[in-house]
């Protein structure tokens, strides 16, 4: 008598569990993805979780369980990448402010939800038909896959993973509990025995508002060149980036040092910089110039890094497309031939993907209405929904490739096109046309946010014998949760400490019209129009600071083509000659905040060293769940201090 069960896979704890993990994970990475600009895959930490959970606690999982498990929960995790390229622009471009014609009211976050949570089914259907091309006929690697299925196929070691997650969580959320300002004046009490606390603040100049400083200028106390930026942010989370990333994330590194070490240095040389700069002294060592070398840093990103960045991440994405072009031929003769096989399938049905490709379209083509409002008629919102559609299948294939190959893909550059084309066919000077161009565009950015994620759960599944199919059906079912609680988060965080390049200018007049107690307390925290309140974490949102220019430039016509054109000319030879997605990557760390950035390439320069001494294995069974454990940890701290700001405004 045969007593055999059949072996877990899709089950209620994986479907369940993987949706609580993945909507946590979604609410830190956005609050990480506003400050460093680029998102973190959640599945590494899906995958530890889920052996902690189902193995540890539950005591009943088995390996293709927790796969299933990871992928639920990267899903639903995974599109806000998507949500966090596109749809702050619209608070920098003044869409949230009362008064505002524009103003975004209750149809408009409908339109956002519909419209994010279409890309995501979308993103879904549309990669399954390429999964034998890339996966089976091509055989990308997928690093980020890889190291999942390694973490997958160690189980002993499942608990100890999960061990190490657990202390980079709380020795980070320790750390960003001493930097963020919680409303208590730390220094009261701190005499006597606890003396050396007030020092400590002291030293940092936080003045009380936060127990130990956002940041470390360690060329000012070293005494260097003030034109040589050496500010270290005080952060676990870019550390544990930049860990995760190994060498691959060495290009924002080496993008960094380019604009802060050379291309800056150059300009102010040659007088190249914004006005009001033009007596700045690079190799002065006073106090003074410090601070001056900041608020240049600031209006240098404006005036020329940014726009040079955005002209790599154009050229980049071109490149990106050239070099799939051969693989897009092979993938459509996959889509034609994906029939499904005799016995037990393997693939959802095609009819499920044309149904769900359908629903999809139509779901698109109703939010870009409901955004354009009267204005957007339905012919021309039918056009545009075709030509975001058909963009987003292009895109999504460039995305599965690049990061297939580097773990890195040009998402972002990808969004910013569409938006340009779409609002070429509305009409680029009407302002009309930016939110239904930027509403299509982030179910774009979500939808190929999605491709790329999937695909990458799919390698998993395929290296440790998985069925796709389940992994198809686990992704379908819960596609739709994740874009509402990023675009939830995103309101949440502006609302707490507001983002973009413009941050502190933001909170300066927030306190203005709160009053002058408010105006007050802002300034004794260290608050200006130039630099944000100690214990405020520093939220660039260079994505969208991008793509705010990028739109601004489009609608005024006035196009500094030389900074563009020189830019994508990089981008393009860069991504062409060295490798797909390096000319993006680049492009982004131009306008990226050095001191968040440079502690993001040390950490991948420790993954490296630590590798080369330890050897790989080691890395990967201590230090990526540790630097995982240190990305949520940051990541959950902040968002619980933005949930306590908006709670006592309310």
């Amino acid at each position: 008598m045969n007593h055999s069960r059949p072996y877990r896979e899709l089950t209620a704890a994986s479907l369940i569990g993987g949706v609580l993990v993945g909507a946590l994970l979604n609410m830190g990475i956005v609050f990480a993805g506003l400050q460093i600009g680029f998102t973190i895959v959640g599945s590494a930490v899906g995958a530890i979780l889920g052996f902690g959970i189902l193995r540890g606690i539950l005591r009943q999982g088995s390996i293709l369980e927790v796969n299933v498990f990871q992928t639920i929960a990267s899903s639903v995790n995974t599109v806000n990448a998507g949500v966090i390229f596109t749809v702050p622009v619209l608070f920098l471009l003044g869409f949230r402010e009362d008064g505002v014609d524009w103003a975004l009211g209750a149809q408009t976050w409908w339109a956002l939800g519909l419209a994010c949570a279409a890309g995501s089914l979308l993103g879904v259907m549309m990669i399954i038909p390429l999964r034998r091309q890339i996966i089976d006929y091509e055989r990308l690697r997928f690093p980020s896959a890889v190291a999942v299925a390694a973490i997958l196929k160690s189980p002993g070691a499942g608990i100890e993973k999960s061990v190490m997650l657990l202390i980079g969580v709380v020795f980070a959320a320790t750390l960003q509990f001493s930097v963020l300002d919680w409303g208590i004046d730390w220094t009261t009490g701190t005499t006597g025995e606890w003396g050396w606390l007030q020092s400590l603040m002291a030293w940092g100049g936080t003045e009380g508002h936060s127990i130990l400083p956002r940041s470390i200028n360690l060329g000012q106390e070293l005494g260097t060149w003030s034109g040589m930026r050496l500010v270290f942010a005080v952060t676990m989370l870019s550390l544990g980036a930049g860990f995760l990333a190994g060498r691959p994330g060495l290009a924002i590194l080496y993008g960094t040092l380019l604009n802060y070490w050379v291309l800056i240095p150059f300009c102010v040389l040659l007088g190249w910089v914004p006005g009001g700069f033009g007596s700045f002294d690079f190799f002065d060592t006073s106090k003074e110039s410090f601070g001056t070398a900041d608020q240049l840093a600031h209006a240098f990103r404006n005036f020329t890094a940014n726009k040079v960045g955005i002209g790599m991440i154009l050229g980049g994405a071109i490149a990106g497309l050239l070099v799939a072009l051969p693989a897009l031929r092979a993938a459509i003769g996959s889509l034609k031939a994906s029939k499904g096989s005799e016995g037990r399938r393997e693939e959802v049905s095609f009819n499920v993907i044309k149904i769900g490709t359908i629903v999809g379209a139509i779901m698109i083509l109703l939010a870009a209405k409901m955004s354009g409002g009267d204005s957007l008629g339905w012919g021309t919102a039918l056009l545009v929904t075709a030509a975001g559609i058909l963009w987003l299948w292009l895109a999504g294939l460039v995305v599965a490739q690049t990061t297939g190959r580097t773990d890195w893909s040009p998402l972002s550059g990808l969004a910013l096109i569409a938006i340009a084309i779409l609002m070429g066919i509305m009409g680029a000077k009407q302002a009309s046309s930016i939110l239904p161009a930027v509403t299509i565009g982030a179910a774009i950015c979500v939808a190929t946010s999605m491709c790329a994620d999937m695909m990458a759960d799919l390698k998993t599944g395929y290296l440790v014998g998985g069925r796709p199919l389940k992994q198809q059906v686990a992704q379908i079912a819960t596609c739709w949760i994740g874009p509402g609680i990023a675009l939830l988060t995103v309101w949440l965080l502006w609302d707490a400490f507001a983002f973009g390049p413009d941050q502190a200018k933001i909170l300066f007049a927030r306190a203005e019209a709160a009053g002058p107690e408010a105006l007050q307390a802002l300034t004794e925290a260290g608050g200006s129009l130039t630099e944000v309140p100690k214990g405020t974490p520093v939220m660039g949102a260079p994505q969208a600071a991008a793509l705010d220019a990028a739109i601004q430039i489009v609608q005024s016509g006035d196009i500094p083509i030389g900074k563009y054109l020189t830019g994508f000319v990089l981008g393009l030879f860069v991504s062409v000659l060295v490798s797909p997605g390096l000319g993006v990557m680049v492009g982004l760390s131009l306008y990226m905040p050095f001191q968040y950035m440079i502690v993001f390439g040390l950490g991948g320069v420790l993954s490296i060293v630590l590798t080369k001494f330890f050897g790989a294995k080691a890395v990967e069974s201590k230090g990526v769940p540790l630097a995982a454990g240190l990305i949520v940890g940051e990541a959950l701290v902040g968002i619980i201090n933005a949930l306590i700001k908006v709670g006592g405004s309310l």
